[in-house]
Order: structure tokens, then C-alpha cells, then sequence
């Protein structure tokens, strides 16, 4: 999300790091699924735990409504900055689809984790979940009819999930006529996060055939992507809608590679390469927030560029003046990205250093 969100040139920025306009799907469309099924992941993980320390449920429900309600609420902060015109600001956003994600999951999970106690009916439990919202949305989306459109539209105009979003939520979305992180899409996001707690189940089942784990995750992961493929066949892929078939697709493909790096990290335990990468995942909410506020107000300082006396935007002047003269015009955007990460990488990896020994 960093890399995609922060491009030297947005003229001119790498195919795969741009979303796709509707169908299809690129790397840039995978990150925000992913990152909400690690949310999902560690769920499992953090209320069976709290569980165990003998927290009572009311005072798990309350930290997790007060978690979800700080997260909606940054969204809300980062959408109306700087200028905050309630008459227009946007609603929802990625934070605030991760804040209702994170509440429905997480009370369907401690409900279960209370109501079952063997693991592996709890694990079955929210793969069944899972497939059934992803059902449902796919049903909604094909059966429910759309005044003047009719039913079983997929286009960018006439679906339903635009339908609600324009009827409730109309003015404050993320383009006058649609918003990819709105109302009805929230529901097959629940099923991307349940898929996650699938997998922080297995990793945290109770045996030491570590071997046996990563051949599980290899193995749902593989499952998980051939039923993607089978399930392009009524309906493509499409991060805007999150579509049925997408939510396979990333859910197997965060099996797949869940599996290898648990392989690396826990089997073979060679980790050093990665710690940068788990420095990042510390702190990635805040680092979020900190790079969208970057995104709004240090890359848009207009400088006056010497050569050709034209105003441009500080990330575009610095591609163009320290990147570009050794990439070349093709790559230039996504090298700035990828630089823009690796710092955040040194940062992170300062402050948490110790942690990570």
C-alpha cells in the first residue's frame, strides 16, 4: 500500500501498481485485501489469548468497539484533511472498511472461540462463514433488482453495492457516483477477514509438526486460487466491488505465501532478511495515516523546476531531477516508491531494532 500509494509520477506510474479500472486485477488491487486478511490473522490469535489471561467477554467486546471506533475515526481524519467540509467529506475509506471488518470478525470470533472449544470445528466454523458471505454477496449482486438498471448488472454503473452507496451515502463518497470501499462492499471483506482467521487458526494450532502446517496453508492456498479461477466464470474478478471470485483470489493467494514465509521464518528459521518488513508490521495503522498525511501535503509543494520553468508537484521535481537520469522514464515512479518504502523500512527497523533481535 505504501509502494502504490506513493509514485514518483502518477502520469506515468508502473501497470501493476495502478488499480485496475474495473475488472481485472494487479498487484496494486491485492494490498488492501491482504492487509485485511492479516488483520483477520491475528484476531484468533490476540482474543485467545486475552481469553486465557481470564478477561471477562464485556471488557473484550468494549476494547474492541473502542479499537474499531479510533480506526473509523482516523479514516474520517484523513478524508476531511485538511480542509474538513462536513457538507462533502467522505464517509468510508480504507480505514474505516478496516475498522467494520475488524468489529464484525472479531465478535463472530470470540463467540466461537466461547461457544467451541475444539479447534477444529472454531477453524471450520469461519471457513464456512467465509464461503457462505461471499455466497450471499455474489446472490445480492446477481438477483436483487436495481430501479432502472435491473438485475445481475456488474458495470461500474447500475450494481448494486453503487445503488445503496448513492442512495445513503450520496455527497460523501469517493467520486460523485461511486466509492470502492462502500456500504455493500464492506459484507465480502468480512469474508476476507474470516478467511484470515483461518489461517492465524492454523498457525496457531497446538503441535509441533510445523511441516504439517505449512502443507495446510500450501495446500488451502492452492485449493483457495483454483476455485478463484472456477469462480471467474460468473463473476470476474473486481477489487471495486470486491467480488466474490476476487475475495478467493487474494484469500489463496495470502494462504500461499503465509505458507512460505512461515516456512523461511518457523521451519527454517532464517529471518533476517524479512526483519525490515516485520518492522513495518509494528506499527502499520500509524504508518498509514503518517504516509497518507505526507502523500496530502509534503509531495504536492509546488517547486519551480530550473530547466524547463514549470511548476510540478515535490515528488514529481525529485523523480525527475535524482531518479530518472539513471532509470530512465519507464520505471522512474516506481523506483521513487520503492525508495519512499525502504526508508520507511530504516525508520521502523530503528525504533523497533531491539524487538526484533
Amino acid at each position: 500500500m505504501l509502494l502504490c500509494d506513493n509514485q514518483g509520477n502518477t502520469d506515468r506510474m508502473y501497470p501493476q501498481l495502478r488499480h485496475a479500472i474495473w475488472n481485472g486485477c494487479t498487484l496494486a488491487d491485492i494490498a488492501f485485501p491482504i492487509f485485511i486478511i492479516i488483520m483477520g490473522m491475528v484476531v484468533p490469535y490476540a482474543l485467545s489469548r486475552r481469553i486465557a489471561k481470564s478477561v471477562s467477554p464485556l471488557k473484550i467486546i468494549v476494547h474492541i468497539f473502542g479499537r474499531s471506533v479510533g480506526i473509523f475515526a482516523l479514516g474520517l481524519f484523513l478524508n476531511g484533511f485538511p480542509l474538513y467540509d462536513l457538507s462533502s467529506i467522505r464517509i468510508f475509506g480504507v480505514l474505516q472498511r478496516i475498522a467494520l471488518t475488524y468489529l464484525v470478525v472479531s465478535c463472530v470470533t470470540l463467540v466461537i472461540l466461547y461457544a467451541v472449544k475444539n479447534k477444529l470445528i472454531q477453524t471450520a466454523i469461519q471457513l464456512v462463514l467465509a464461503l457462505i458471505i461471499i455466497t450471499v454477496y455474489y446472490l445480492l449482486l446477481k438477483h436483487v433488482n436495481v430501479p432502472e438498471f435491473g438485475k445481475g448488472i456488474l458495470e461500474q454503473n447500475g450494481n448494486l453495492a453503487q445503488y445503496i452507496d448513492m442512495k445513503y451515502l450520496h455527497g460523501h463518497m469517493y467520486t460523485p457516483t461511486y466509492d470502492p470501499e462502500g456500504i455493500l462492499g464492506t459484507l465480502p471483506a468480512v469474508g476476507s477477514a474470516l478467511f484470515g482467521t483461518v489461517v492465524g487458526q492454523i498457525l496457531t494450532f497446538p503441535t509441533d509438526r510445523k511441516m504439517l502446517k505449512f502443507l495446510g496453508l500450501l495446500a488451502f492456498g492452492i485449493i483457495t486460487l483454483n476455485l478463484a479461477n472456477k469462480a471467474t466464470i460468473v463473476i470476474p474478478f473486481n477489487k471495486n466491488l470486491w467480488s466474490s471470485s476476487f475475495v478467493l483470489l487474494t484469500a489463496g493467494i495470502a494462504f500461499s505465501v503465509v505458507a512460505v514465509l512461515y516456512l523461511i521464518m518457523d521451519i527454517v528459521n532464517y529471518e533476517a532478511l524479512l526483519k525490515p518488513f516485520m518492522a513495518l508490521g509494528r506499527s502499520s495503522i500509524v504508518i498509514y495515516v503518517v504516509s497518507e498525511l505526507i502523500r496530502k501535503t509534503l509531495w504536492i509543494i509546488p517547486v519551480v523546476d530550473m530547466v524547463t520553468k514549470d511548476k510540478v508537484n515535490l515528488n514529481v521535481w525529485i523523480t525527475t531531477h535524482y531518479i530518472m537520469p539513471w532509470s530512465g522514464n519507464i520505471l522512474d515512479s516506481a523506483y521513487f516508491g520503492i525508495v519512499y518504502v525502504v526508508l520507511w523500512m530504516i525508520i521502523m527497523t530503528y525504533f523497533y531494532g531491539k524487538d526484533l533481535q
